[in-house]
Parts: C-alpha cells; sequence; structure tokens
C-alpha cells in the first residue's frame, strides 16, 4: 500500500484532519474519519510501514501470539493483526506519509512540520490534529533503580522485536529481562522458541505485573526464573554486559540486559510545541471527547498513558475520530 503524495517542498498543504502516528490508534481514527466522508485525511508516520510496534512482531514459524483480537476472539501475531488493519485503510483515500518525521508542532495554528528524504521539510496545517504517538519504555536513567556500568548489550524489548522477527538474529542468549508486565514475558516467551536459555525476570515489585492468566498462557513457551523485591540493580560489565548484581551477595550473571515495560508517553512535541503536558508524568492534559488544551488537538491511544492492547488504542482511535466529527461540526 503506498498512497503517499507527492507535494510541492516549498509550499504548505492544508487537509481537514491530520494524525500524527500510523499505529492501531492512529488507524482507527483515520478509518473511522475516511467513513465518514472527511478528506482529505493525512496519516503520518517515521516508520517504512504502517502498524507501530505490532508490526514488527512477523508471522513465521514458533512465533508467539499476543495480540488479541476482540471482534474473532482470538490471539494473533502482530503481523497478522496489522494485516487486518492495512485492509480497512486500503478501502479509505487516507493519504498515508510514510518515513516522515513530525519534528514540530504548532499548537495554536494546528499545524505540524514534517521532514522526510522523499518531502525535504515543510508545513501542513488542518482544521484538526490527533496525535498518536504512542509511547516508549523508560530508560535506564529515568527508572532511577538501575545503577553502574553502561556497558554494551543492554536493550529495550522494541530492539529484541528488531533484531529477531526484523532481521533473524539471535544477539543473546542468557538475558535478564527488567520489568515484569505483559510485554516482558513476551519478551521471554519470543527469545525461548527463538532459541535462547531461560530468562530472568526481576523487578521491584513483590509480585509480577503480569497477572496469572497472562502468565500461565506464556508458560505454553518459557517459564522464566522470577526475582521481586529488587530495591537496586547494578549492571557489571565494561565492553559488554556480564551480569547485575542485585544484593550484598547475590550476582546474576547474563550475556545481556531487556529493559522492559514501565511506559511514558511521547510527549516531547506537545510539551515544546505549547500543548498542556504534566510533569514530571508527562500526561497530556485531555479533557472531555479527548481534546487536548489547544482548540482542535485530540489524542488516541497509548500516548495517553498506561499500557494498553493494540485492539484497545484502535477502538481509542475510533471514539477520537466520533470527538473529531463533534468539533469539525
Amino acid at each position: 500500500m503506498d498512497k503517499r503524495t507527492n507535494l510541492n517542498l516549498s509550499g504548505r498543504k492544508h487537509a481537514r484532519v491530520i494524525i500524527v502516528g500510523a499505529g492501531p490508534a492512529g488507524i482507527g481514527a483515520a478509518v473511522a474519519l475516511a467513513r465518514k466522508g472527511i478528506r482529505p485525511v493525512v496519516l503520518i508516520d517515521r516508520a517504512s510501514n504502517v502498524g507501530g510496534i505490532p508490526a514488527l512482531c512477523k508471522k513465521k514459524p514458533g512465533a508467539v501470539p499476543t495480540f488479541v483480537s476482540w471482534l474473532h476472539g482470538r490471539a494473533l501475531v502482530g503481523e497478522q493483526f496489522v494485516a487486518g488493519l492495512e485492509a480497512r485503510l486500503a478501502e479509505t483515500d487516507v493519504e498515508v506519509w510514510l518515513d516522515s518525521l513530525v519534528v514540530e508542532i504548532h499548537a495554536a495554528e494546528r499545524r505540524v512540520t514534517v521532514a522526510s528524504r522523499a518531502k525535504g521539510k515543510l508545513d501542513i496545517s488542518a482544521d484538526a490534529v490527533a496525535l498518536a504517538c504512542g509511547s516508549r519504555e523508560r530508560s535506564v536513567a529515568e527508572r532511577g533503580w538501575l545503577t553502574g556500568s553502561r556497558p554494551a548489550r543492554v536493550f529495550f524489548t522494541k530492539h529484541l522485536f528488531d533484531f529477531i522477527d526484523g532481521n533473524d538474529i539471535l544477539p543473546m542468549r542468557r538475558s535478564i529481562i527488567v520489568g515484569s508486565d505483559l510485554v516482558a514475558y513476551s519478551a521471554a516467551a519470543k527469545l525461548s522458541v527463538s532459541g535462547a536459555g531461560q530468562s530472568i525476570v526481576l523487578d521491584r515489585r513483590r509480585r509480577p505485573e503480569c497477572n496469572v492468566f497472562q502468565r500461565l498462557y506464556f508458560n505454553f513457551w518459557s517459564r522464566p526464573k522470577w526475582h521481586g523485591s529488587i530495591q537496586e540493580v547494578q549492571v557489571k560489565g565494561l565492553g559488554s554486559v556480564e551480569g547485575v548484581k542485585i544484593s550484598d551477595k547475590k550476582v546474576l550473571t547474563c550475556d545481556s540486559i531487556v529493559v522492559s515495560g514501565n511506559l511514558i508517553p511521547n510527549t516531547e512535541l506537545a510539551l515544546l510545541g505549547g500543548l498542556e503536558v504534566r510533569l514530571p508524568s508527562r500526561l497530556l492534559e485531555i479533557g472531555p471527547g479527548n481534546r487536548l488544551s489547544s482548540p482542535g488537538w485530540f489524542a488516541a491511544g497509548n500516548i495517553r498513558g498506561g499500557f494498553h492492547s493494540a485492539q484497545w488504542c484502535y477502538l481509542s482511535g475510533k471514539k477520537v475520530a466520533r470527538s473529531v466529527l463533534k468539533y469539525l461540526a
């Protein structure tokens, strides 16, 4: 699917609605608006394809299905889930701009600045803008309880998906996963089916954040060792990770660390662009109808805060579309 538009790189294009982020939430909003006759709808994403994080999880032998389709009542591999979204998007006339990075937003003017190799740098204004930029995992420094050296082979789960699914590379054999949510146990399962040894999951929590039913589901692929109530993790190693010290007498050896969960919304652009953001949480100020602090701006999906499933994000996008329609009317 390629609906990218040839633009006058020195000019400005006006759209009825701009959606920043082509993950499940952005696609949900774009499809819902297009089906109601709103045009042009411009969907912008820095990646080379739509789908967001689920698109990184490829369908292949041994793949772990972790994306639940409420409509079909079954778990899918991310690539399968995204295929359904792509099919709905292809039935519309939404303009999809891929490999396009939004570098600035201008809240008062409902305008965004986009940069890409294909288009150069240009401004696009709209009657309404929806932010569906998702969230990211907090860095080692942001977590505040991971200390010690900063060697190589400390990854986020996104890197893990890129290595294993995107490039068929298994860069680790003995991993320690920091964090204990559903994504952490999904990562442990992915490592196991790819040929790695048993992972270790550790967290400050007394019990895993991933609930017992979710853990039972992942037991089919892996049963990582659990270490809870960890107050501080000291990373060991100079060139590469060699292990972590979790108490005065206990050191766990590993060849990599996977930093998982503990998400923070991608609201840096919103903050710099004049939208109200609460600090230090970085949560957007969201009013009724998913409206942001400046008229004509809306938020959908995980950028709202918290961890939500891909299906929830898609439905969040559809809900935001209804609010956008009311605003445009």
